[in-house]
Parts: structure tokens; sequence; C-alpha cells
């Protein structure tokens, strides 16, 4: 833990501030920084030095202002950042689009997304778990024509697998539904990972002639959860990454577009290292990818059911604007969980 005595907090705080507001260098000259503090320019200087030394601001290039390093950064978040509610405005925008307008759960995290990039002028991206963290919800099996059926599996944050499969011969549709009903009431809120083979038998092996269609269901969860491990990404807001000076030069933002924009991209395997509970933010070179190093990622986790059910956050410039940032992806992680749980 970093010991900052109140003057270099205080010093620390106003350059971090003043940097993000400005993306330029901050030096000990700079009137606003001198108006917050009320202390002398060489005061300032001398807490600037000292920052420097614990490796919290750095020189770029030959300029005589200082900007925050990453570890600087980390220290504000954790140590020095204040709360910056929402406005009323911004609360209610949030609450009218995820009021439950949404057909779908699909549409409702689309719709977060895109308030959430649209509040924050960052690029957002709403994560949900691959096939196998997903939990079971309900099983339709709906006739498609002799000895055919249409397998639909529903999951608790709302997608939707499907796919045709063959009927033991006698199977009518009243059998369908009936199949459809204990398959769902034994299995509901299953891990779609639980869903062994053994675990299916138990299910429905005291119905001998359902056993060919208890094997179509073994070899297509067999077959799409083995491809089905991966976060599943929603990406919104892109563009307000590209006006940010970090992003202007074609190198970095191509790199930062590919690794957000990529299906198989590393941000989903960055997703997954964020905890279920709370706000959590990753800085820059704390980023365990390459890719994502020039950027801050802010995530919260969202509920459905009472079980997490995904994740919800930002990725901006490591000069990201936190407080701002960490109180949208709380409220919209906090409103999300909310609908989610009125209809789980």
């Amino acid at each position: 833990m970093v010991h900052l005595d109140a003057r270099r907090r205080a010093v620390l705080r106003a350059v971090v501030e003043e940097h993000i507001r400005s993306a330029e260098p901050v030096g000990s000259e700079h009137r606003a920084l001198r108006e917050q503090l009320g202390v002398s320019p060489a005061t300032i200087r001398s807490a600037m030095a000292g920052l420097e030394e614990m490796g919290l601001l750095t020189h770029p290039h030959t300029s005589a202002g200082r900007v925050p390093t990453d570890r600087g950064y980390r220290v504000y978040v954790d140590m020095l950042l204040e709360d910056e509610p929402l406005s009323q405005a911004e609360r209610q925008a949030i609450r009218r689009q995820l009021g439950g307008a949404a057909e779908t759960p699909v549409d409702l995290l689309d719709q977060a997304a895109h308030v959430l990039a649209a509040i924050a002028q960052y690029a957002s991206v709403v994560a949900t778990p691959g096939l196998r963290q997903q939990r079971f919800q309900a099983l339709h099996l709906l006739p498609l024509g002799e000895q055919r059926a249409l397998a639909v599996i529903i999951t608790g944050t709302g997608a939707v697998q499907g796919r045709p499969i063959t009927l033991p011969a006698g199977v009518a549709s009243d059998d369908l539904d009936e199949l459809s009903r204990v398959i769902t009431q034994r299995l509901q809120g299953s891990l779609l990972a639980d869903l062994t083979d053994e675990r299916l038998e138990r299910v429905v092996g005291e119905a001998s002639r359902y056993h060919q269609l208890l094997e179509a269901l073994r070899a297509w969860l067999r077959r799409d959860l083995a491809r089905g491990a991966r976060l599943r990404l929603r990406v919104e807001g892109v563009r307000h990454l590209l006006r940010e000076p970090e992003f202007r030069r074609p190198d970095v933002a191509t790199t930062v577009l590919e690794a957000l924009l990529d299906e198989e991209s590393v941000l989903g395997q960055a997703l997954a290292a964020a905890p279920g509970e709370g706000v959590w933010v990753s800085i820059g070179t704390e980023n365990r990818f390459e890719e994502l190093r020039a950027c801050s990622l802010v995530v919260a986790g969202y509920r459905a059911g009472g079980r997490l059910a995904g994740v919800v956050g930002l990725v901006g410039p490591t000069r990201m604007r936190y407080r701002r940032a960490v109180a949208a992806v709380r409220y919209v992680a906090d409103r999300l969980s909310e609908v989610l749980d009125a209809t789980a």
C-alpha cells in the first residue's frame, strides 16, 4: 500500500483530474492547480517531484509538466476517487431504456450497451456467459412434421439455442409437450455444463421410447458446450474511443479496435477475470493482454434470479473519467439486475 501525506494526496488528485480533463501534461505553474490547492508553485513542484520518485507521475518526453503513470491512476482509483452521482436526467434515461419494454433479455442487454455508451461516451461492453456458464431455463420441443421437431433451449440470460432433431416413432405432439414440461421442471436452474449424459439419463431414462430423443439432445449439448465456453460480447460506442487523443495514431487505434470487435478477441478473456461483486477497474499495463494496455476497463457484474448472469462495463483510455465511469457502470449493472431479477 502506498503511503501519501495529505499534500501529496491533494497534488496527485489534482494532477490526475486536470490531466483527465485537458489531456495535456500538468505543470506546477498551472493556474487551475494553484487555485485548487492554494499553495505556491514551489510547493506543488516539490510534491510532484516526490510523486515522480514514487512512480506515480512521469515526464512525457521533455515537457515541463507531468502526467500520471498507470500506478498513479491505480492509487487515484483505490484511494482518492470520490463518487460522482449521475444526474437525475441520466438516471431517468437509463431507467427508461431498461424499463422492461424489451421483448427479450437479449434485447435488454443490447439496450444496456447502447445507453451506457451514450452516457459515458466510451465504448461499452455487455458480456453474457458462454453456454457452459449459463443456466438452463426451459426446453421447448416444437413439432416440425413427421418424426421431426425443433428443440429449443432457453437460458437464464435469454440466450436461445435450437436445432432440429429426429423423433422416435410414435411420439405425438402431446408427448412433446409433456416431455418439455418434465425436462424443464427437473433441470431448471442447472448449469448447462452440469448436464452430463448421466444427468440426462436420470431425467428421462424411465421412458424407454424417448431414448432416441435423449441421444439427440446429448449429442447437441456435447457439440455446443464444447465450443461455447467463451463469453459472448455486445460492444457499442467504439466511435467514442476514436475521438480520444490516445487513439488517433492508426497503429494504436487498429490494435484496440481489433481487440474490441474480433469475436475471438482477448476482450472476452479479460472480462472473464472480473469478479462478480462490486465495480472492477483494470488500468493500462495491469491488463493481461498487450492489445488492451492502452486502455482501462471499468466493469461490474449483473444478476438474474439472484445469480451472476454476466458483466457490463466501459473501455476507454487510461486517462478515463473514472468517477463518471464507475458511477455509470454501477448504475446500469444495478438496474439490469433489478429488471432481470423481476423477470427471472
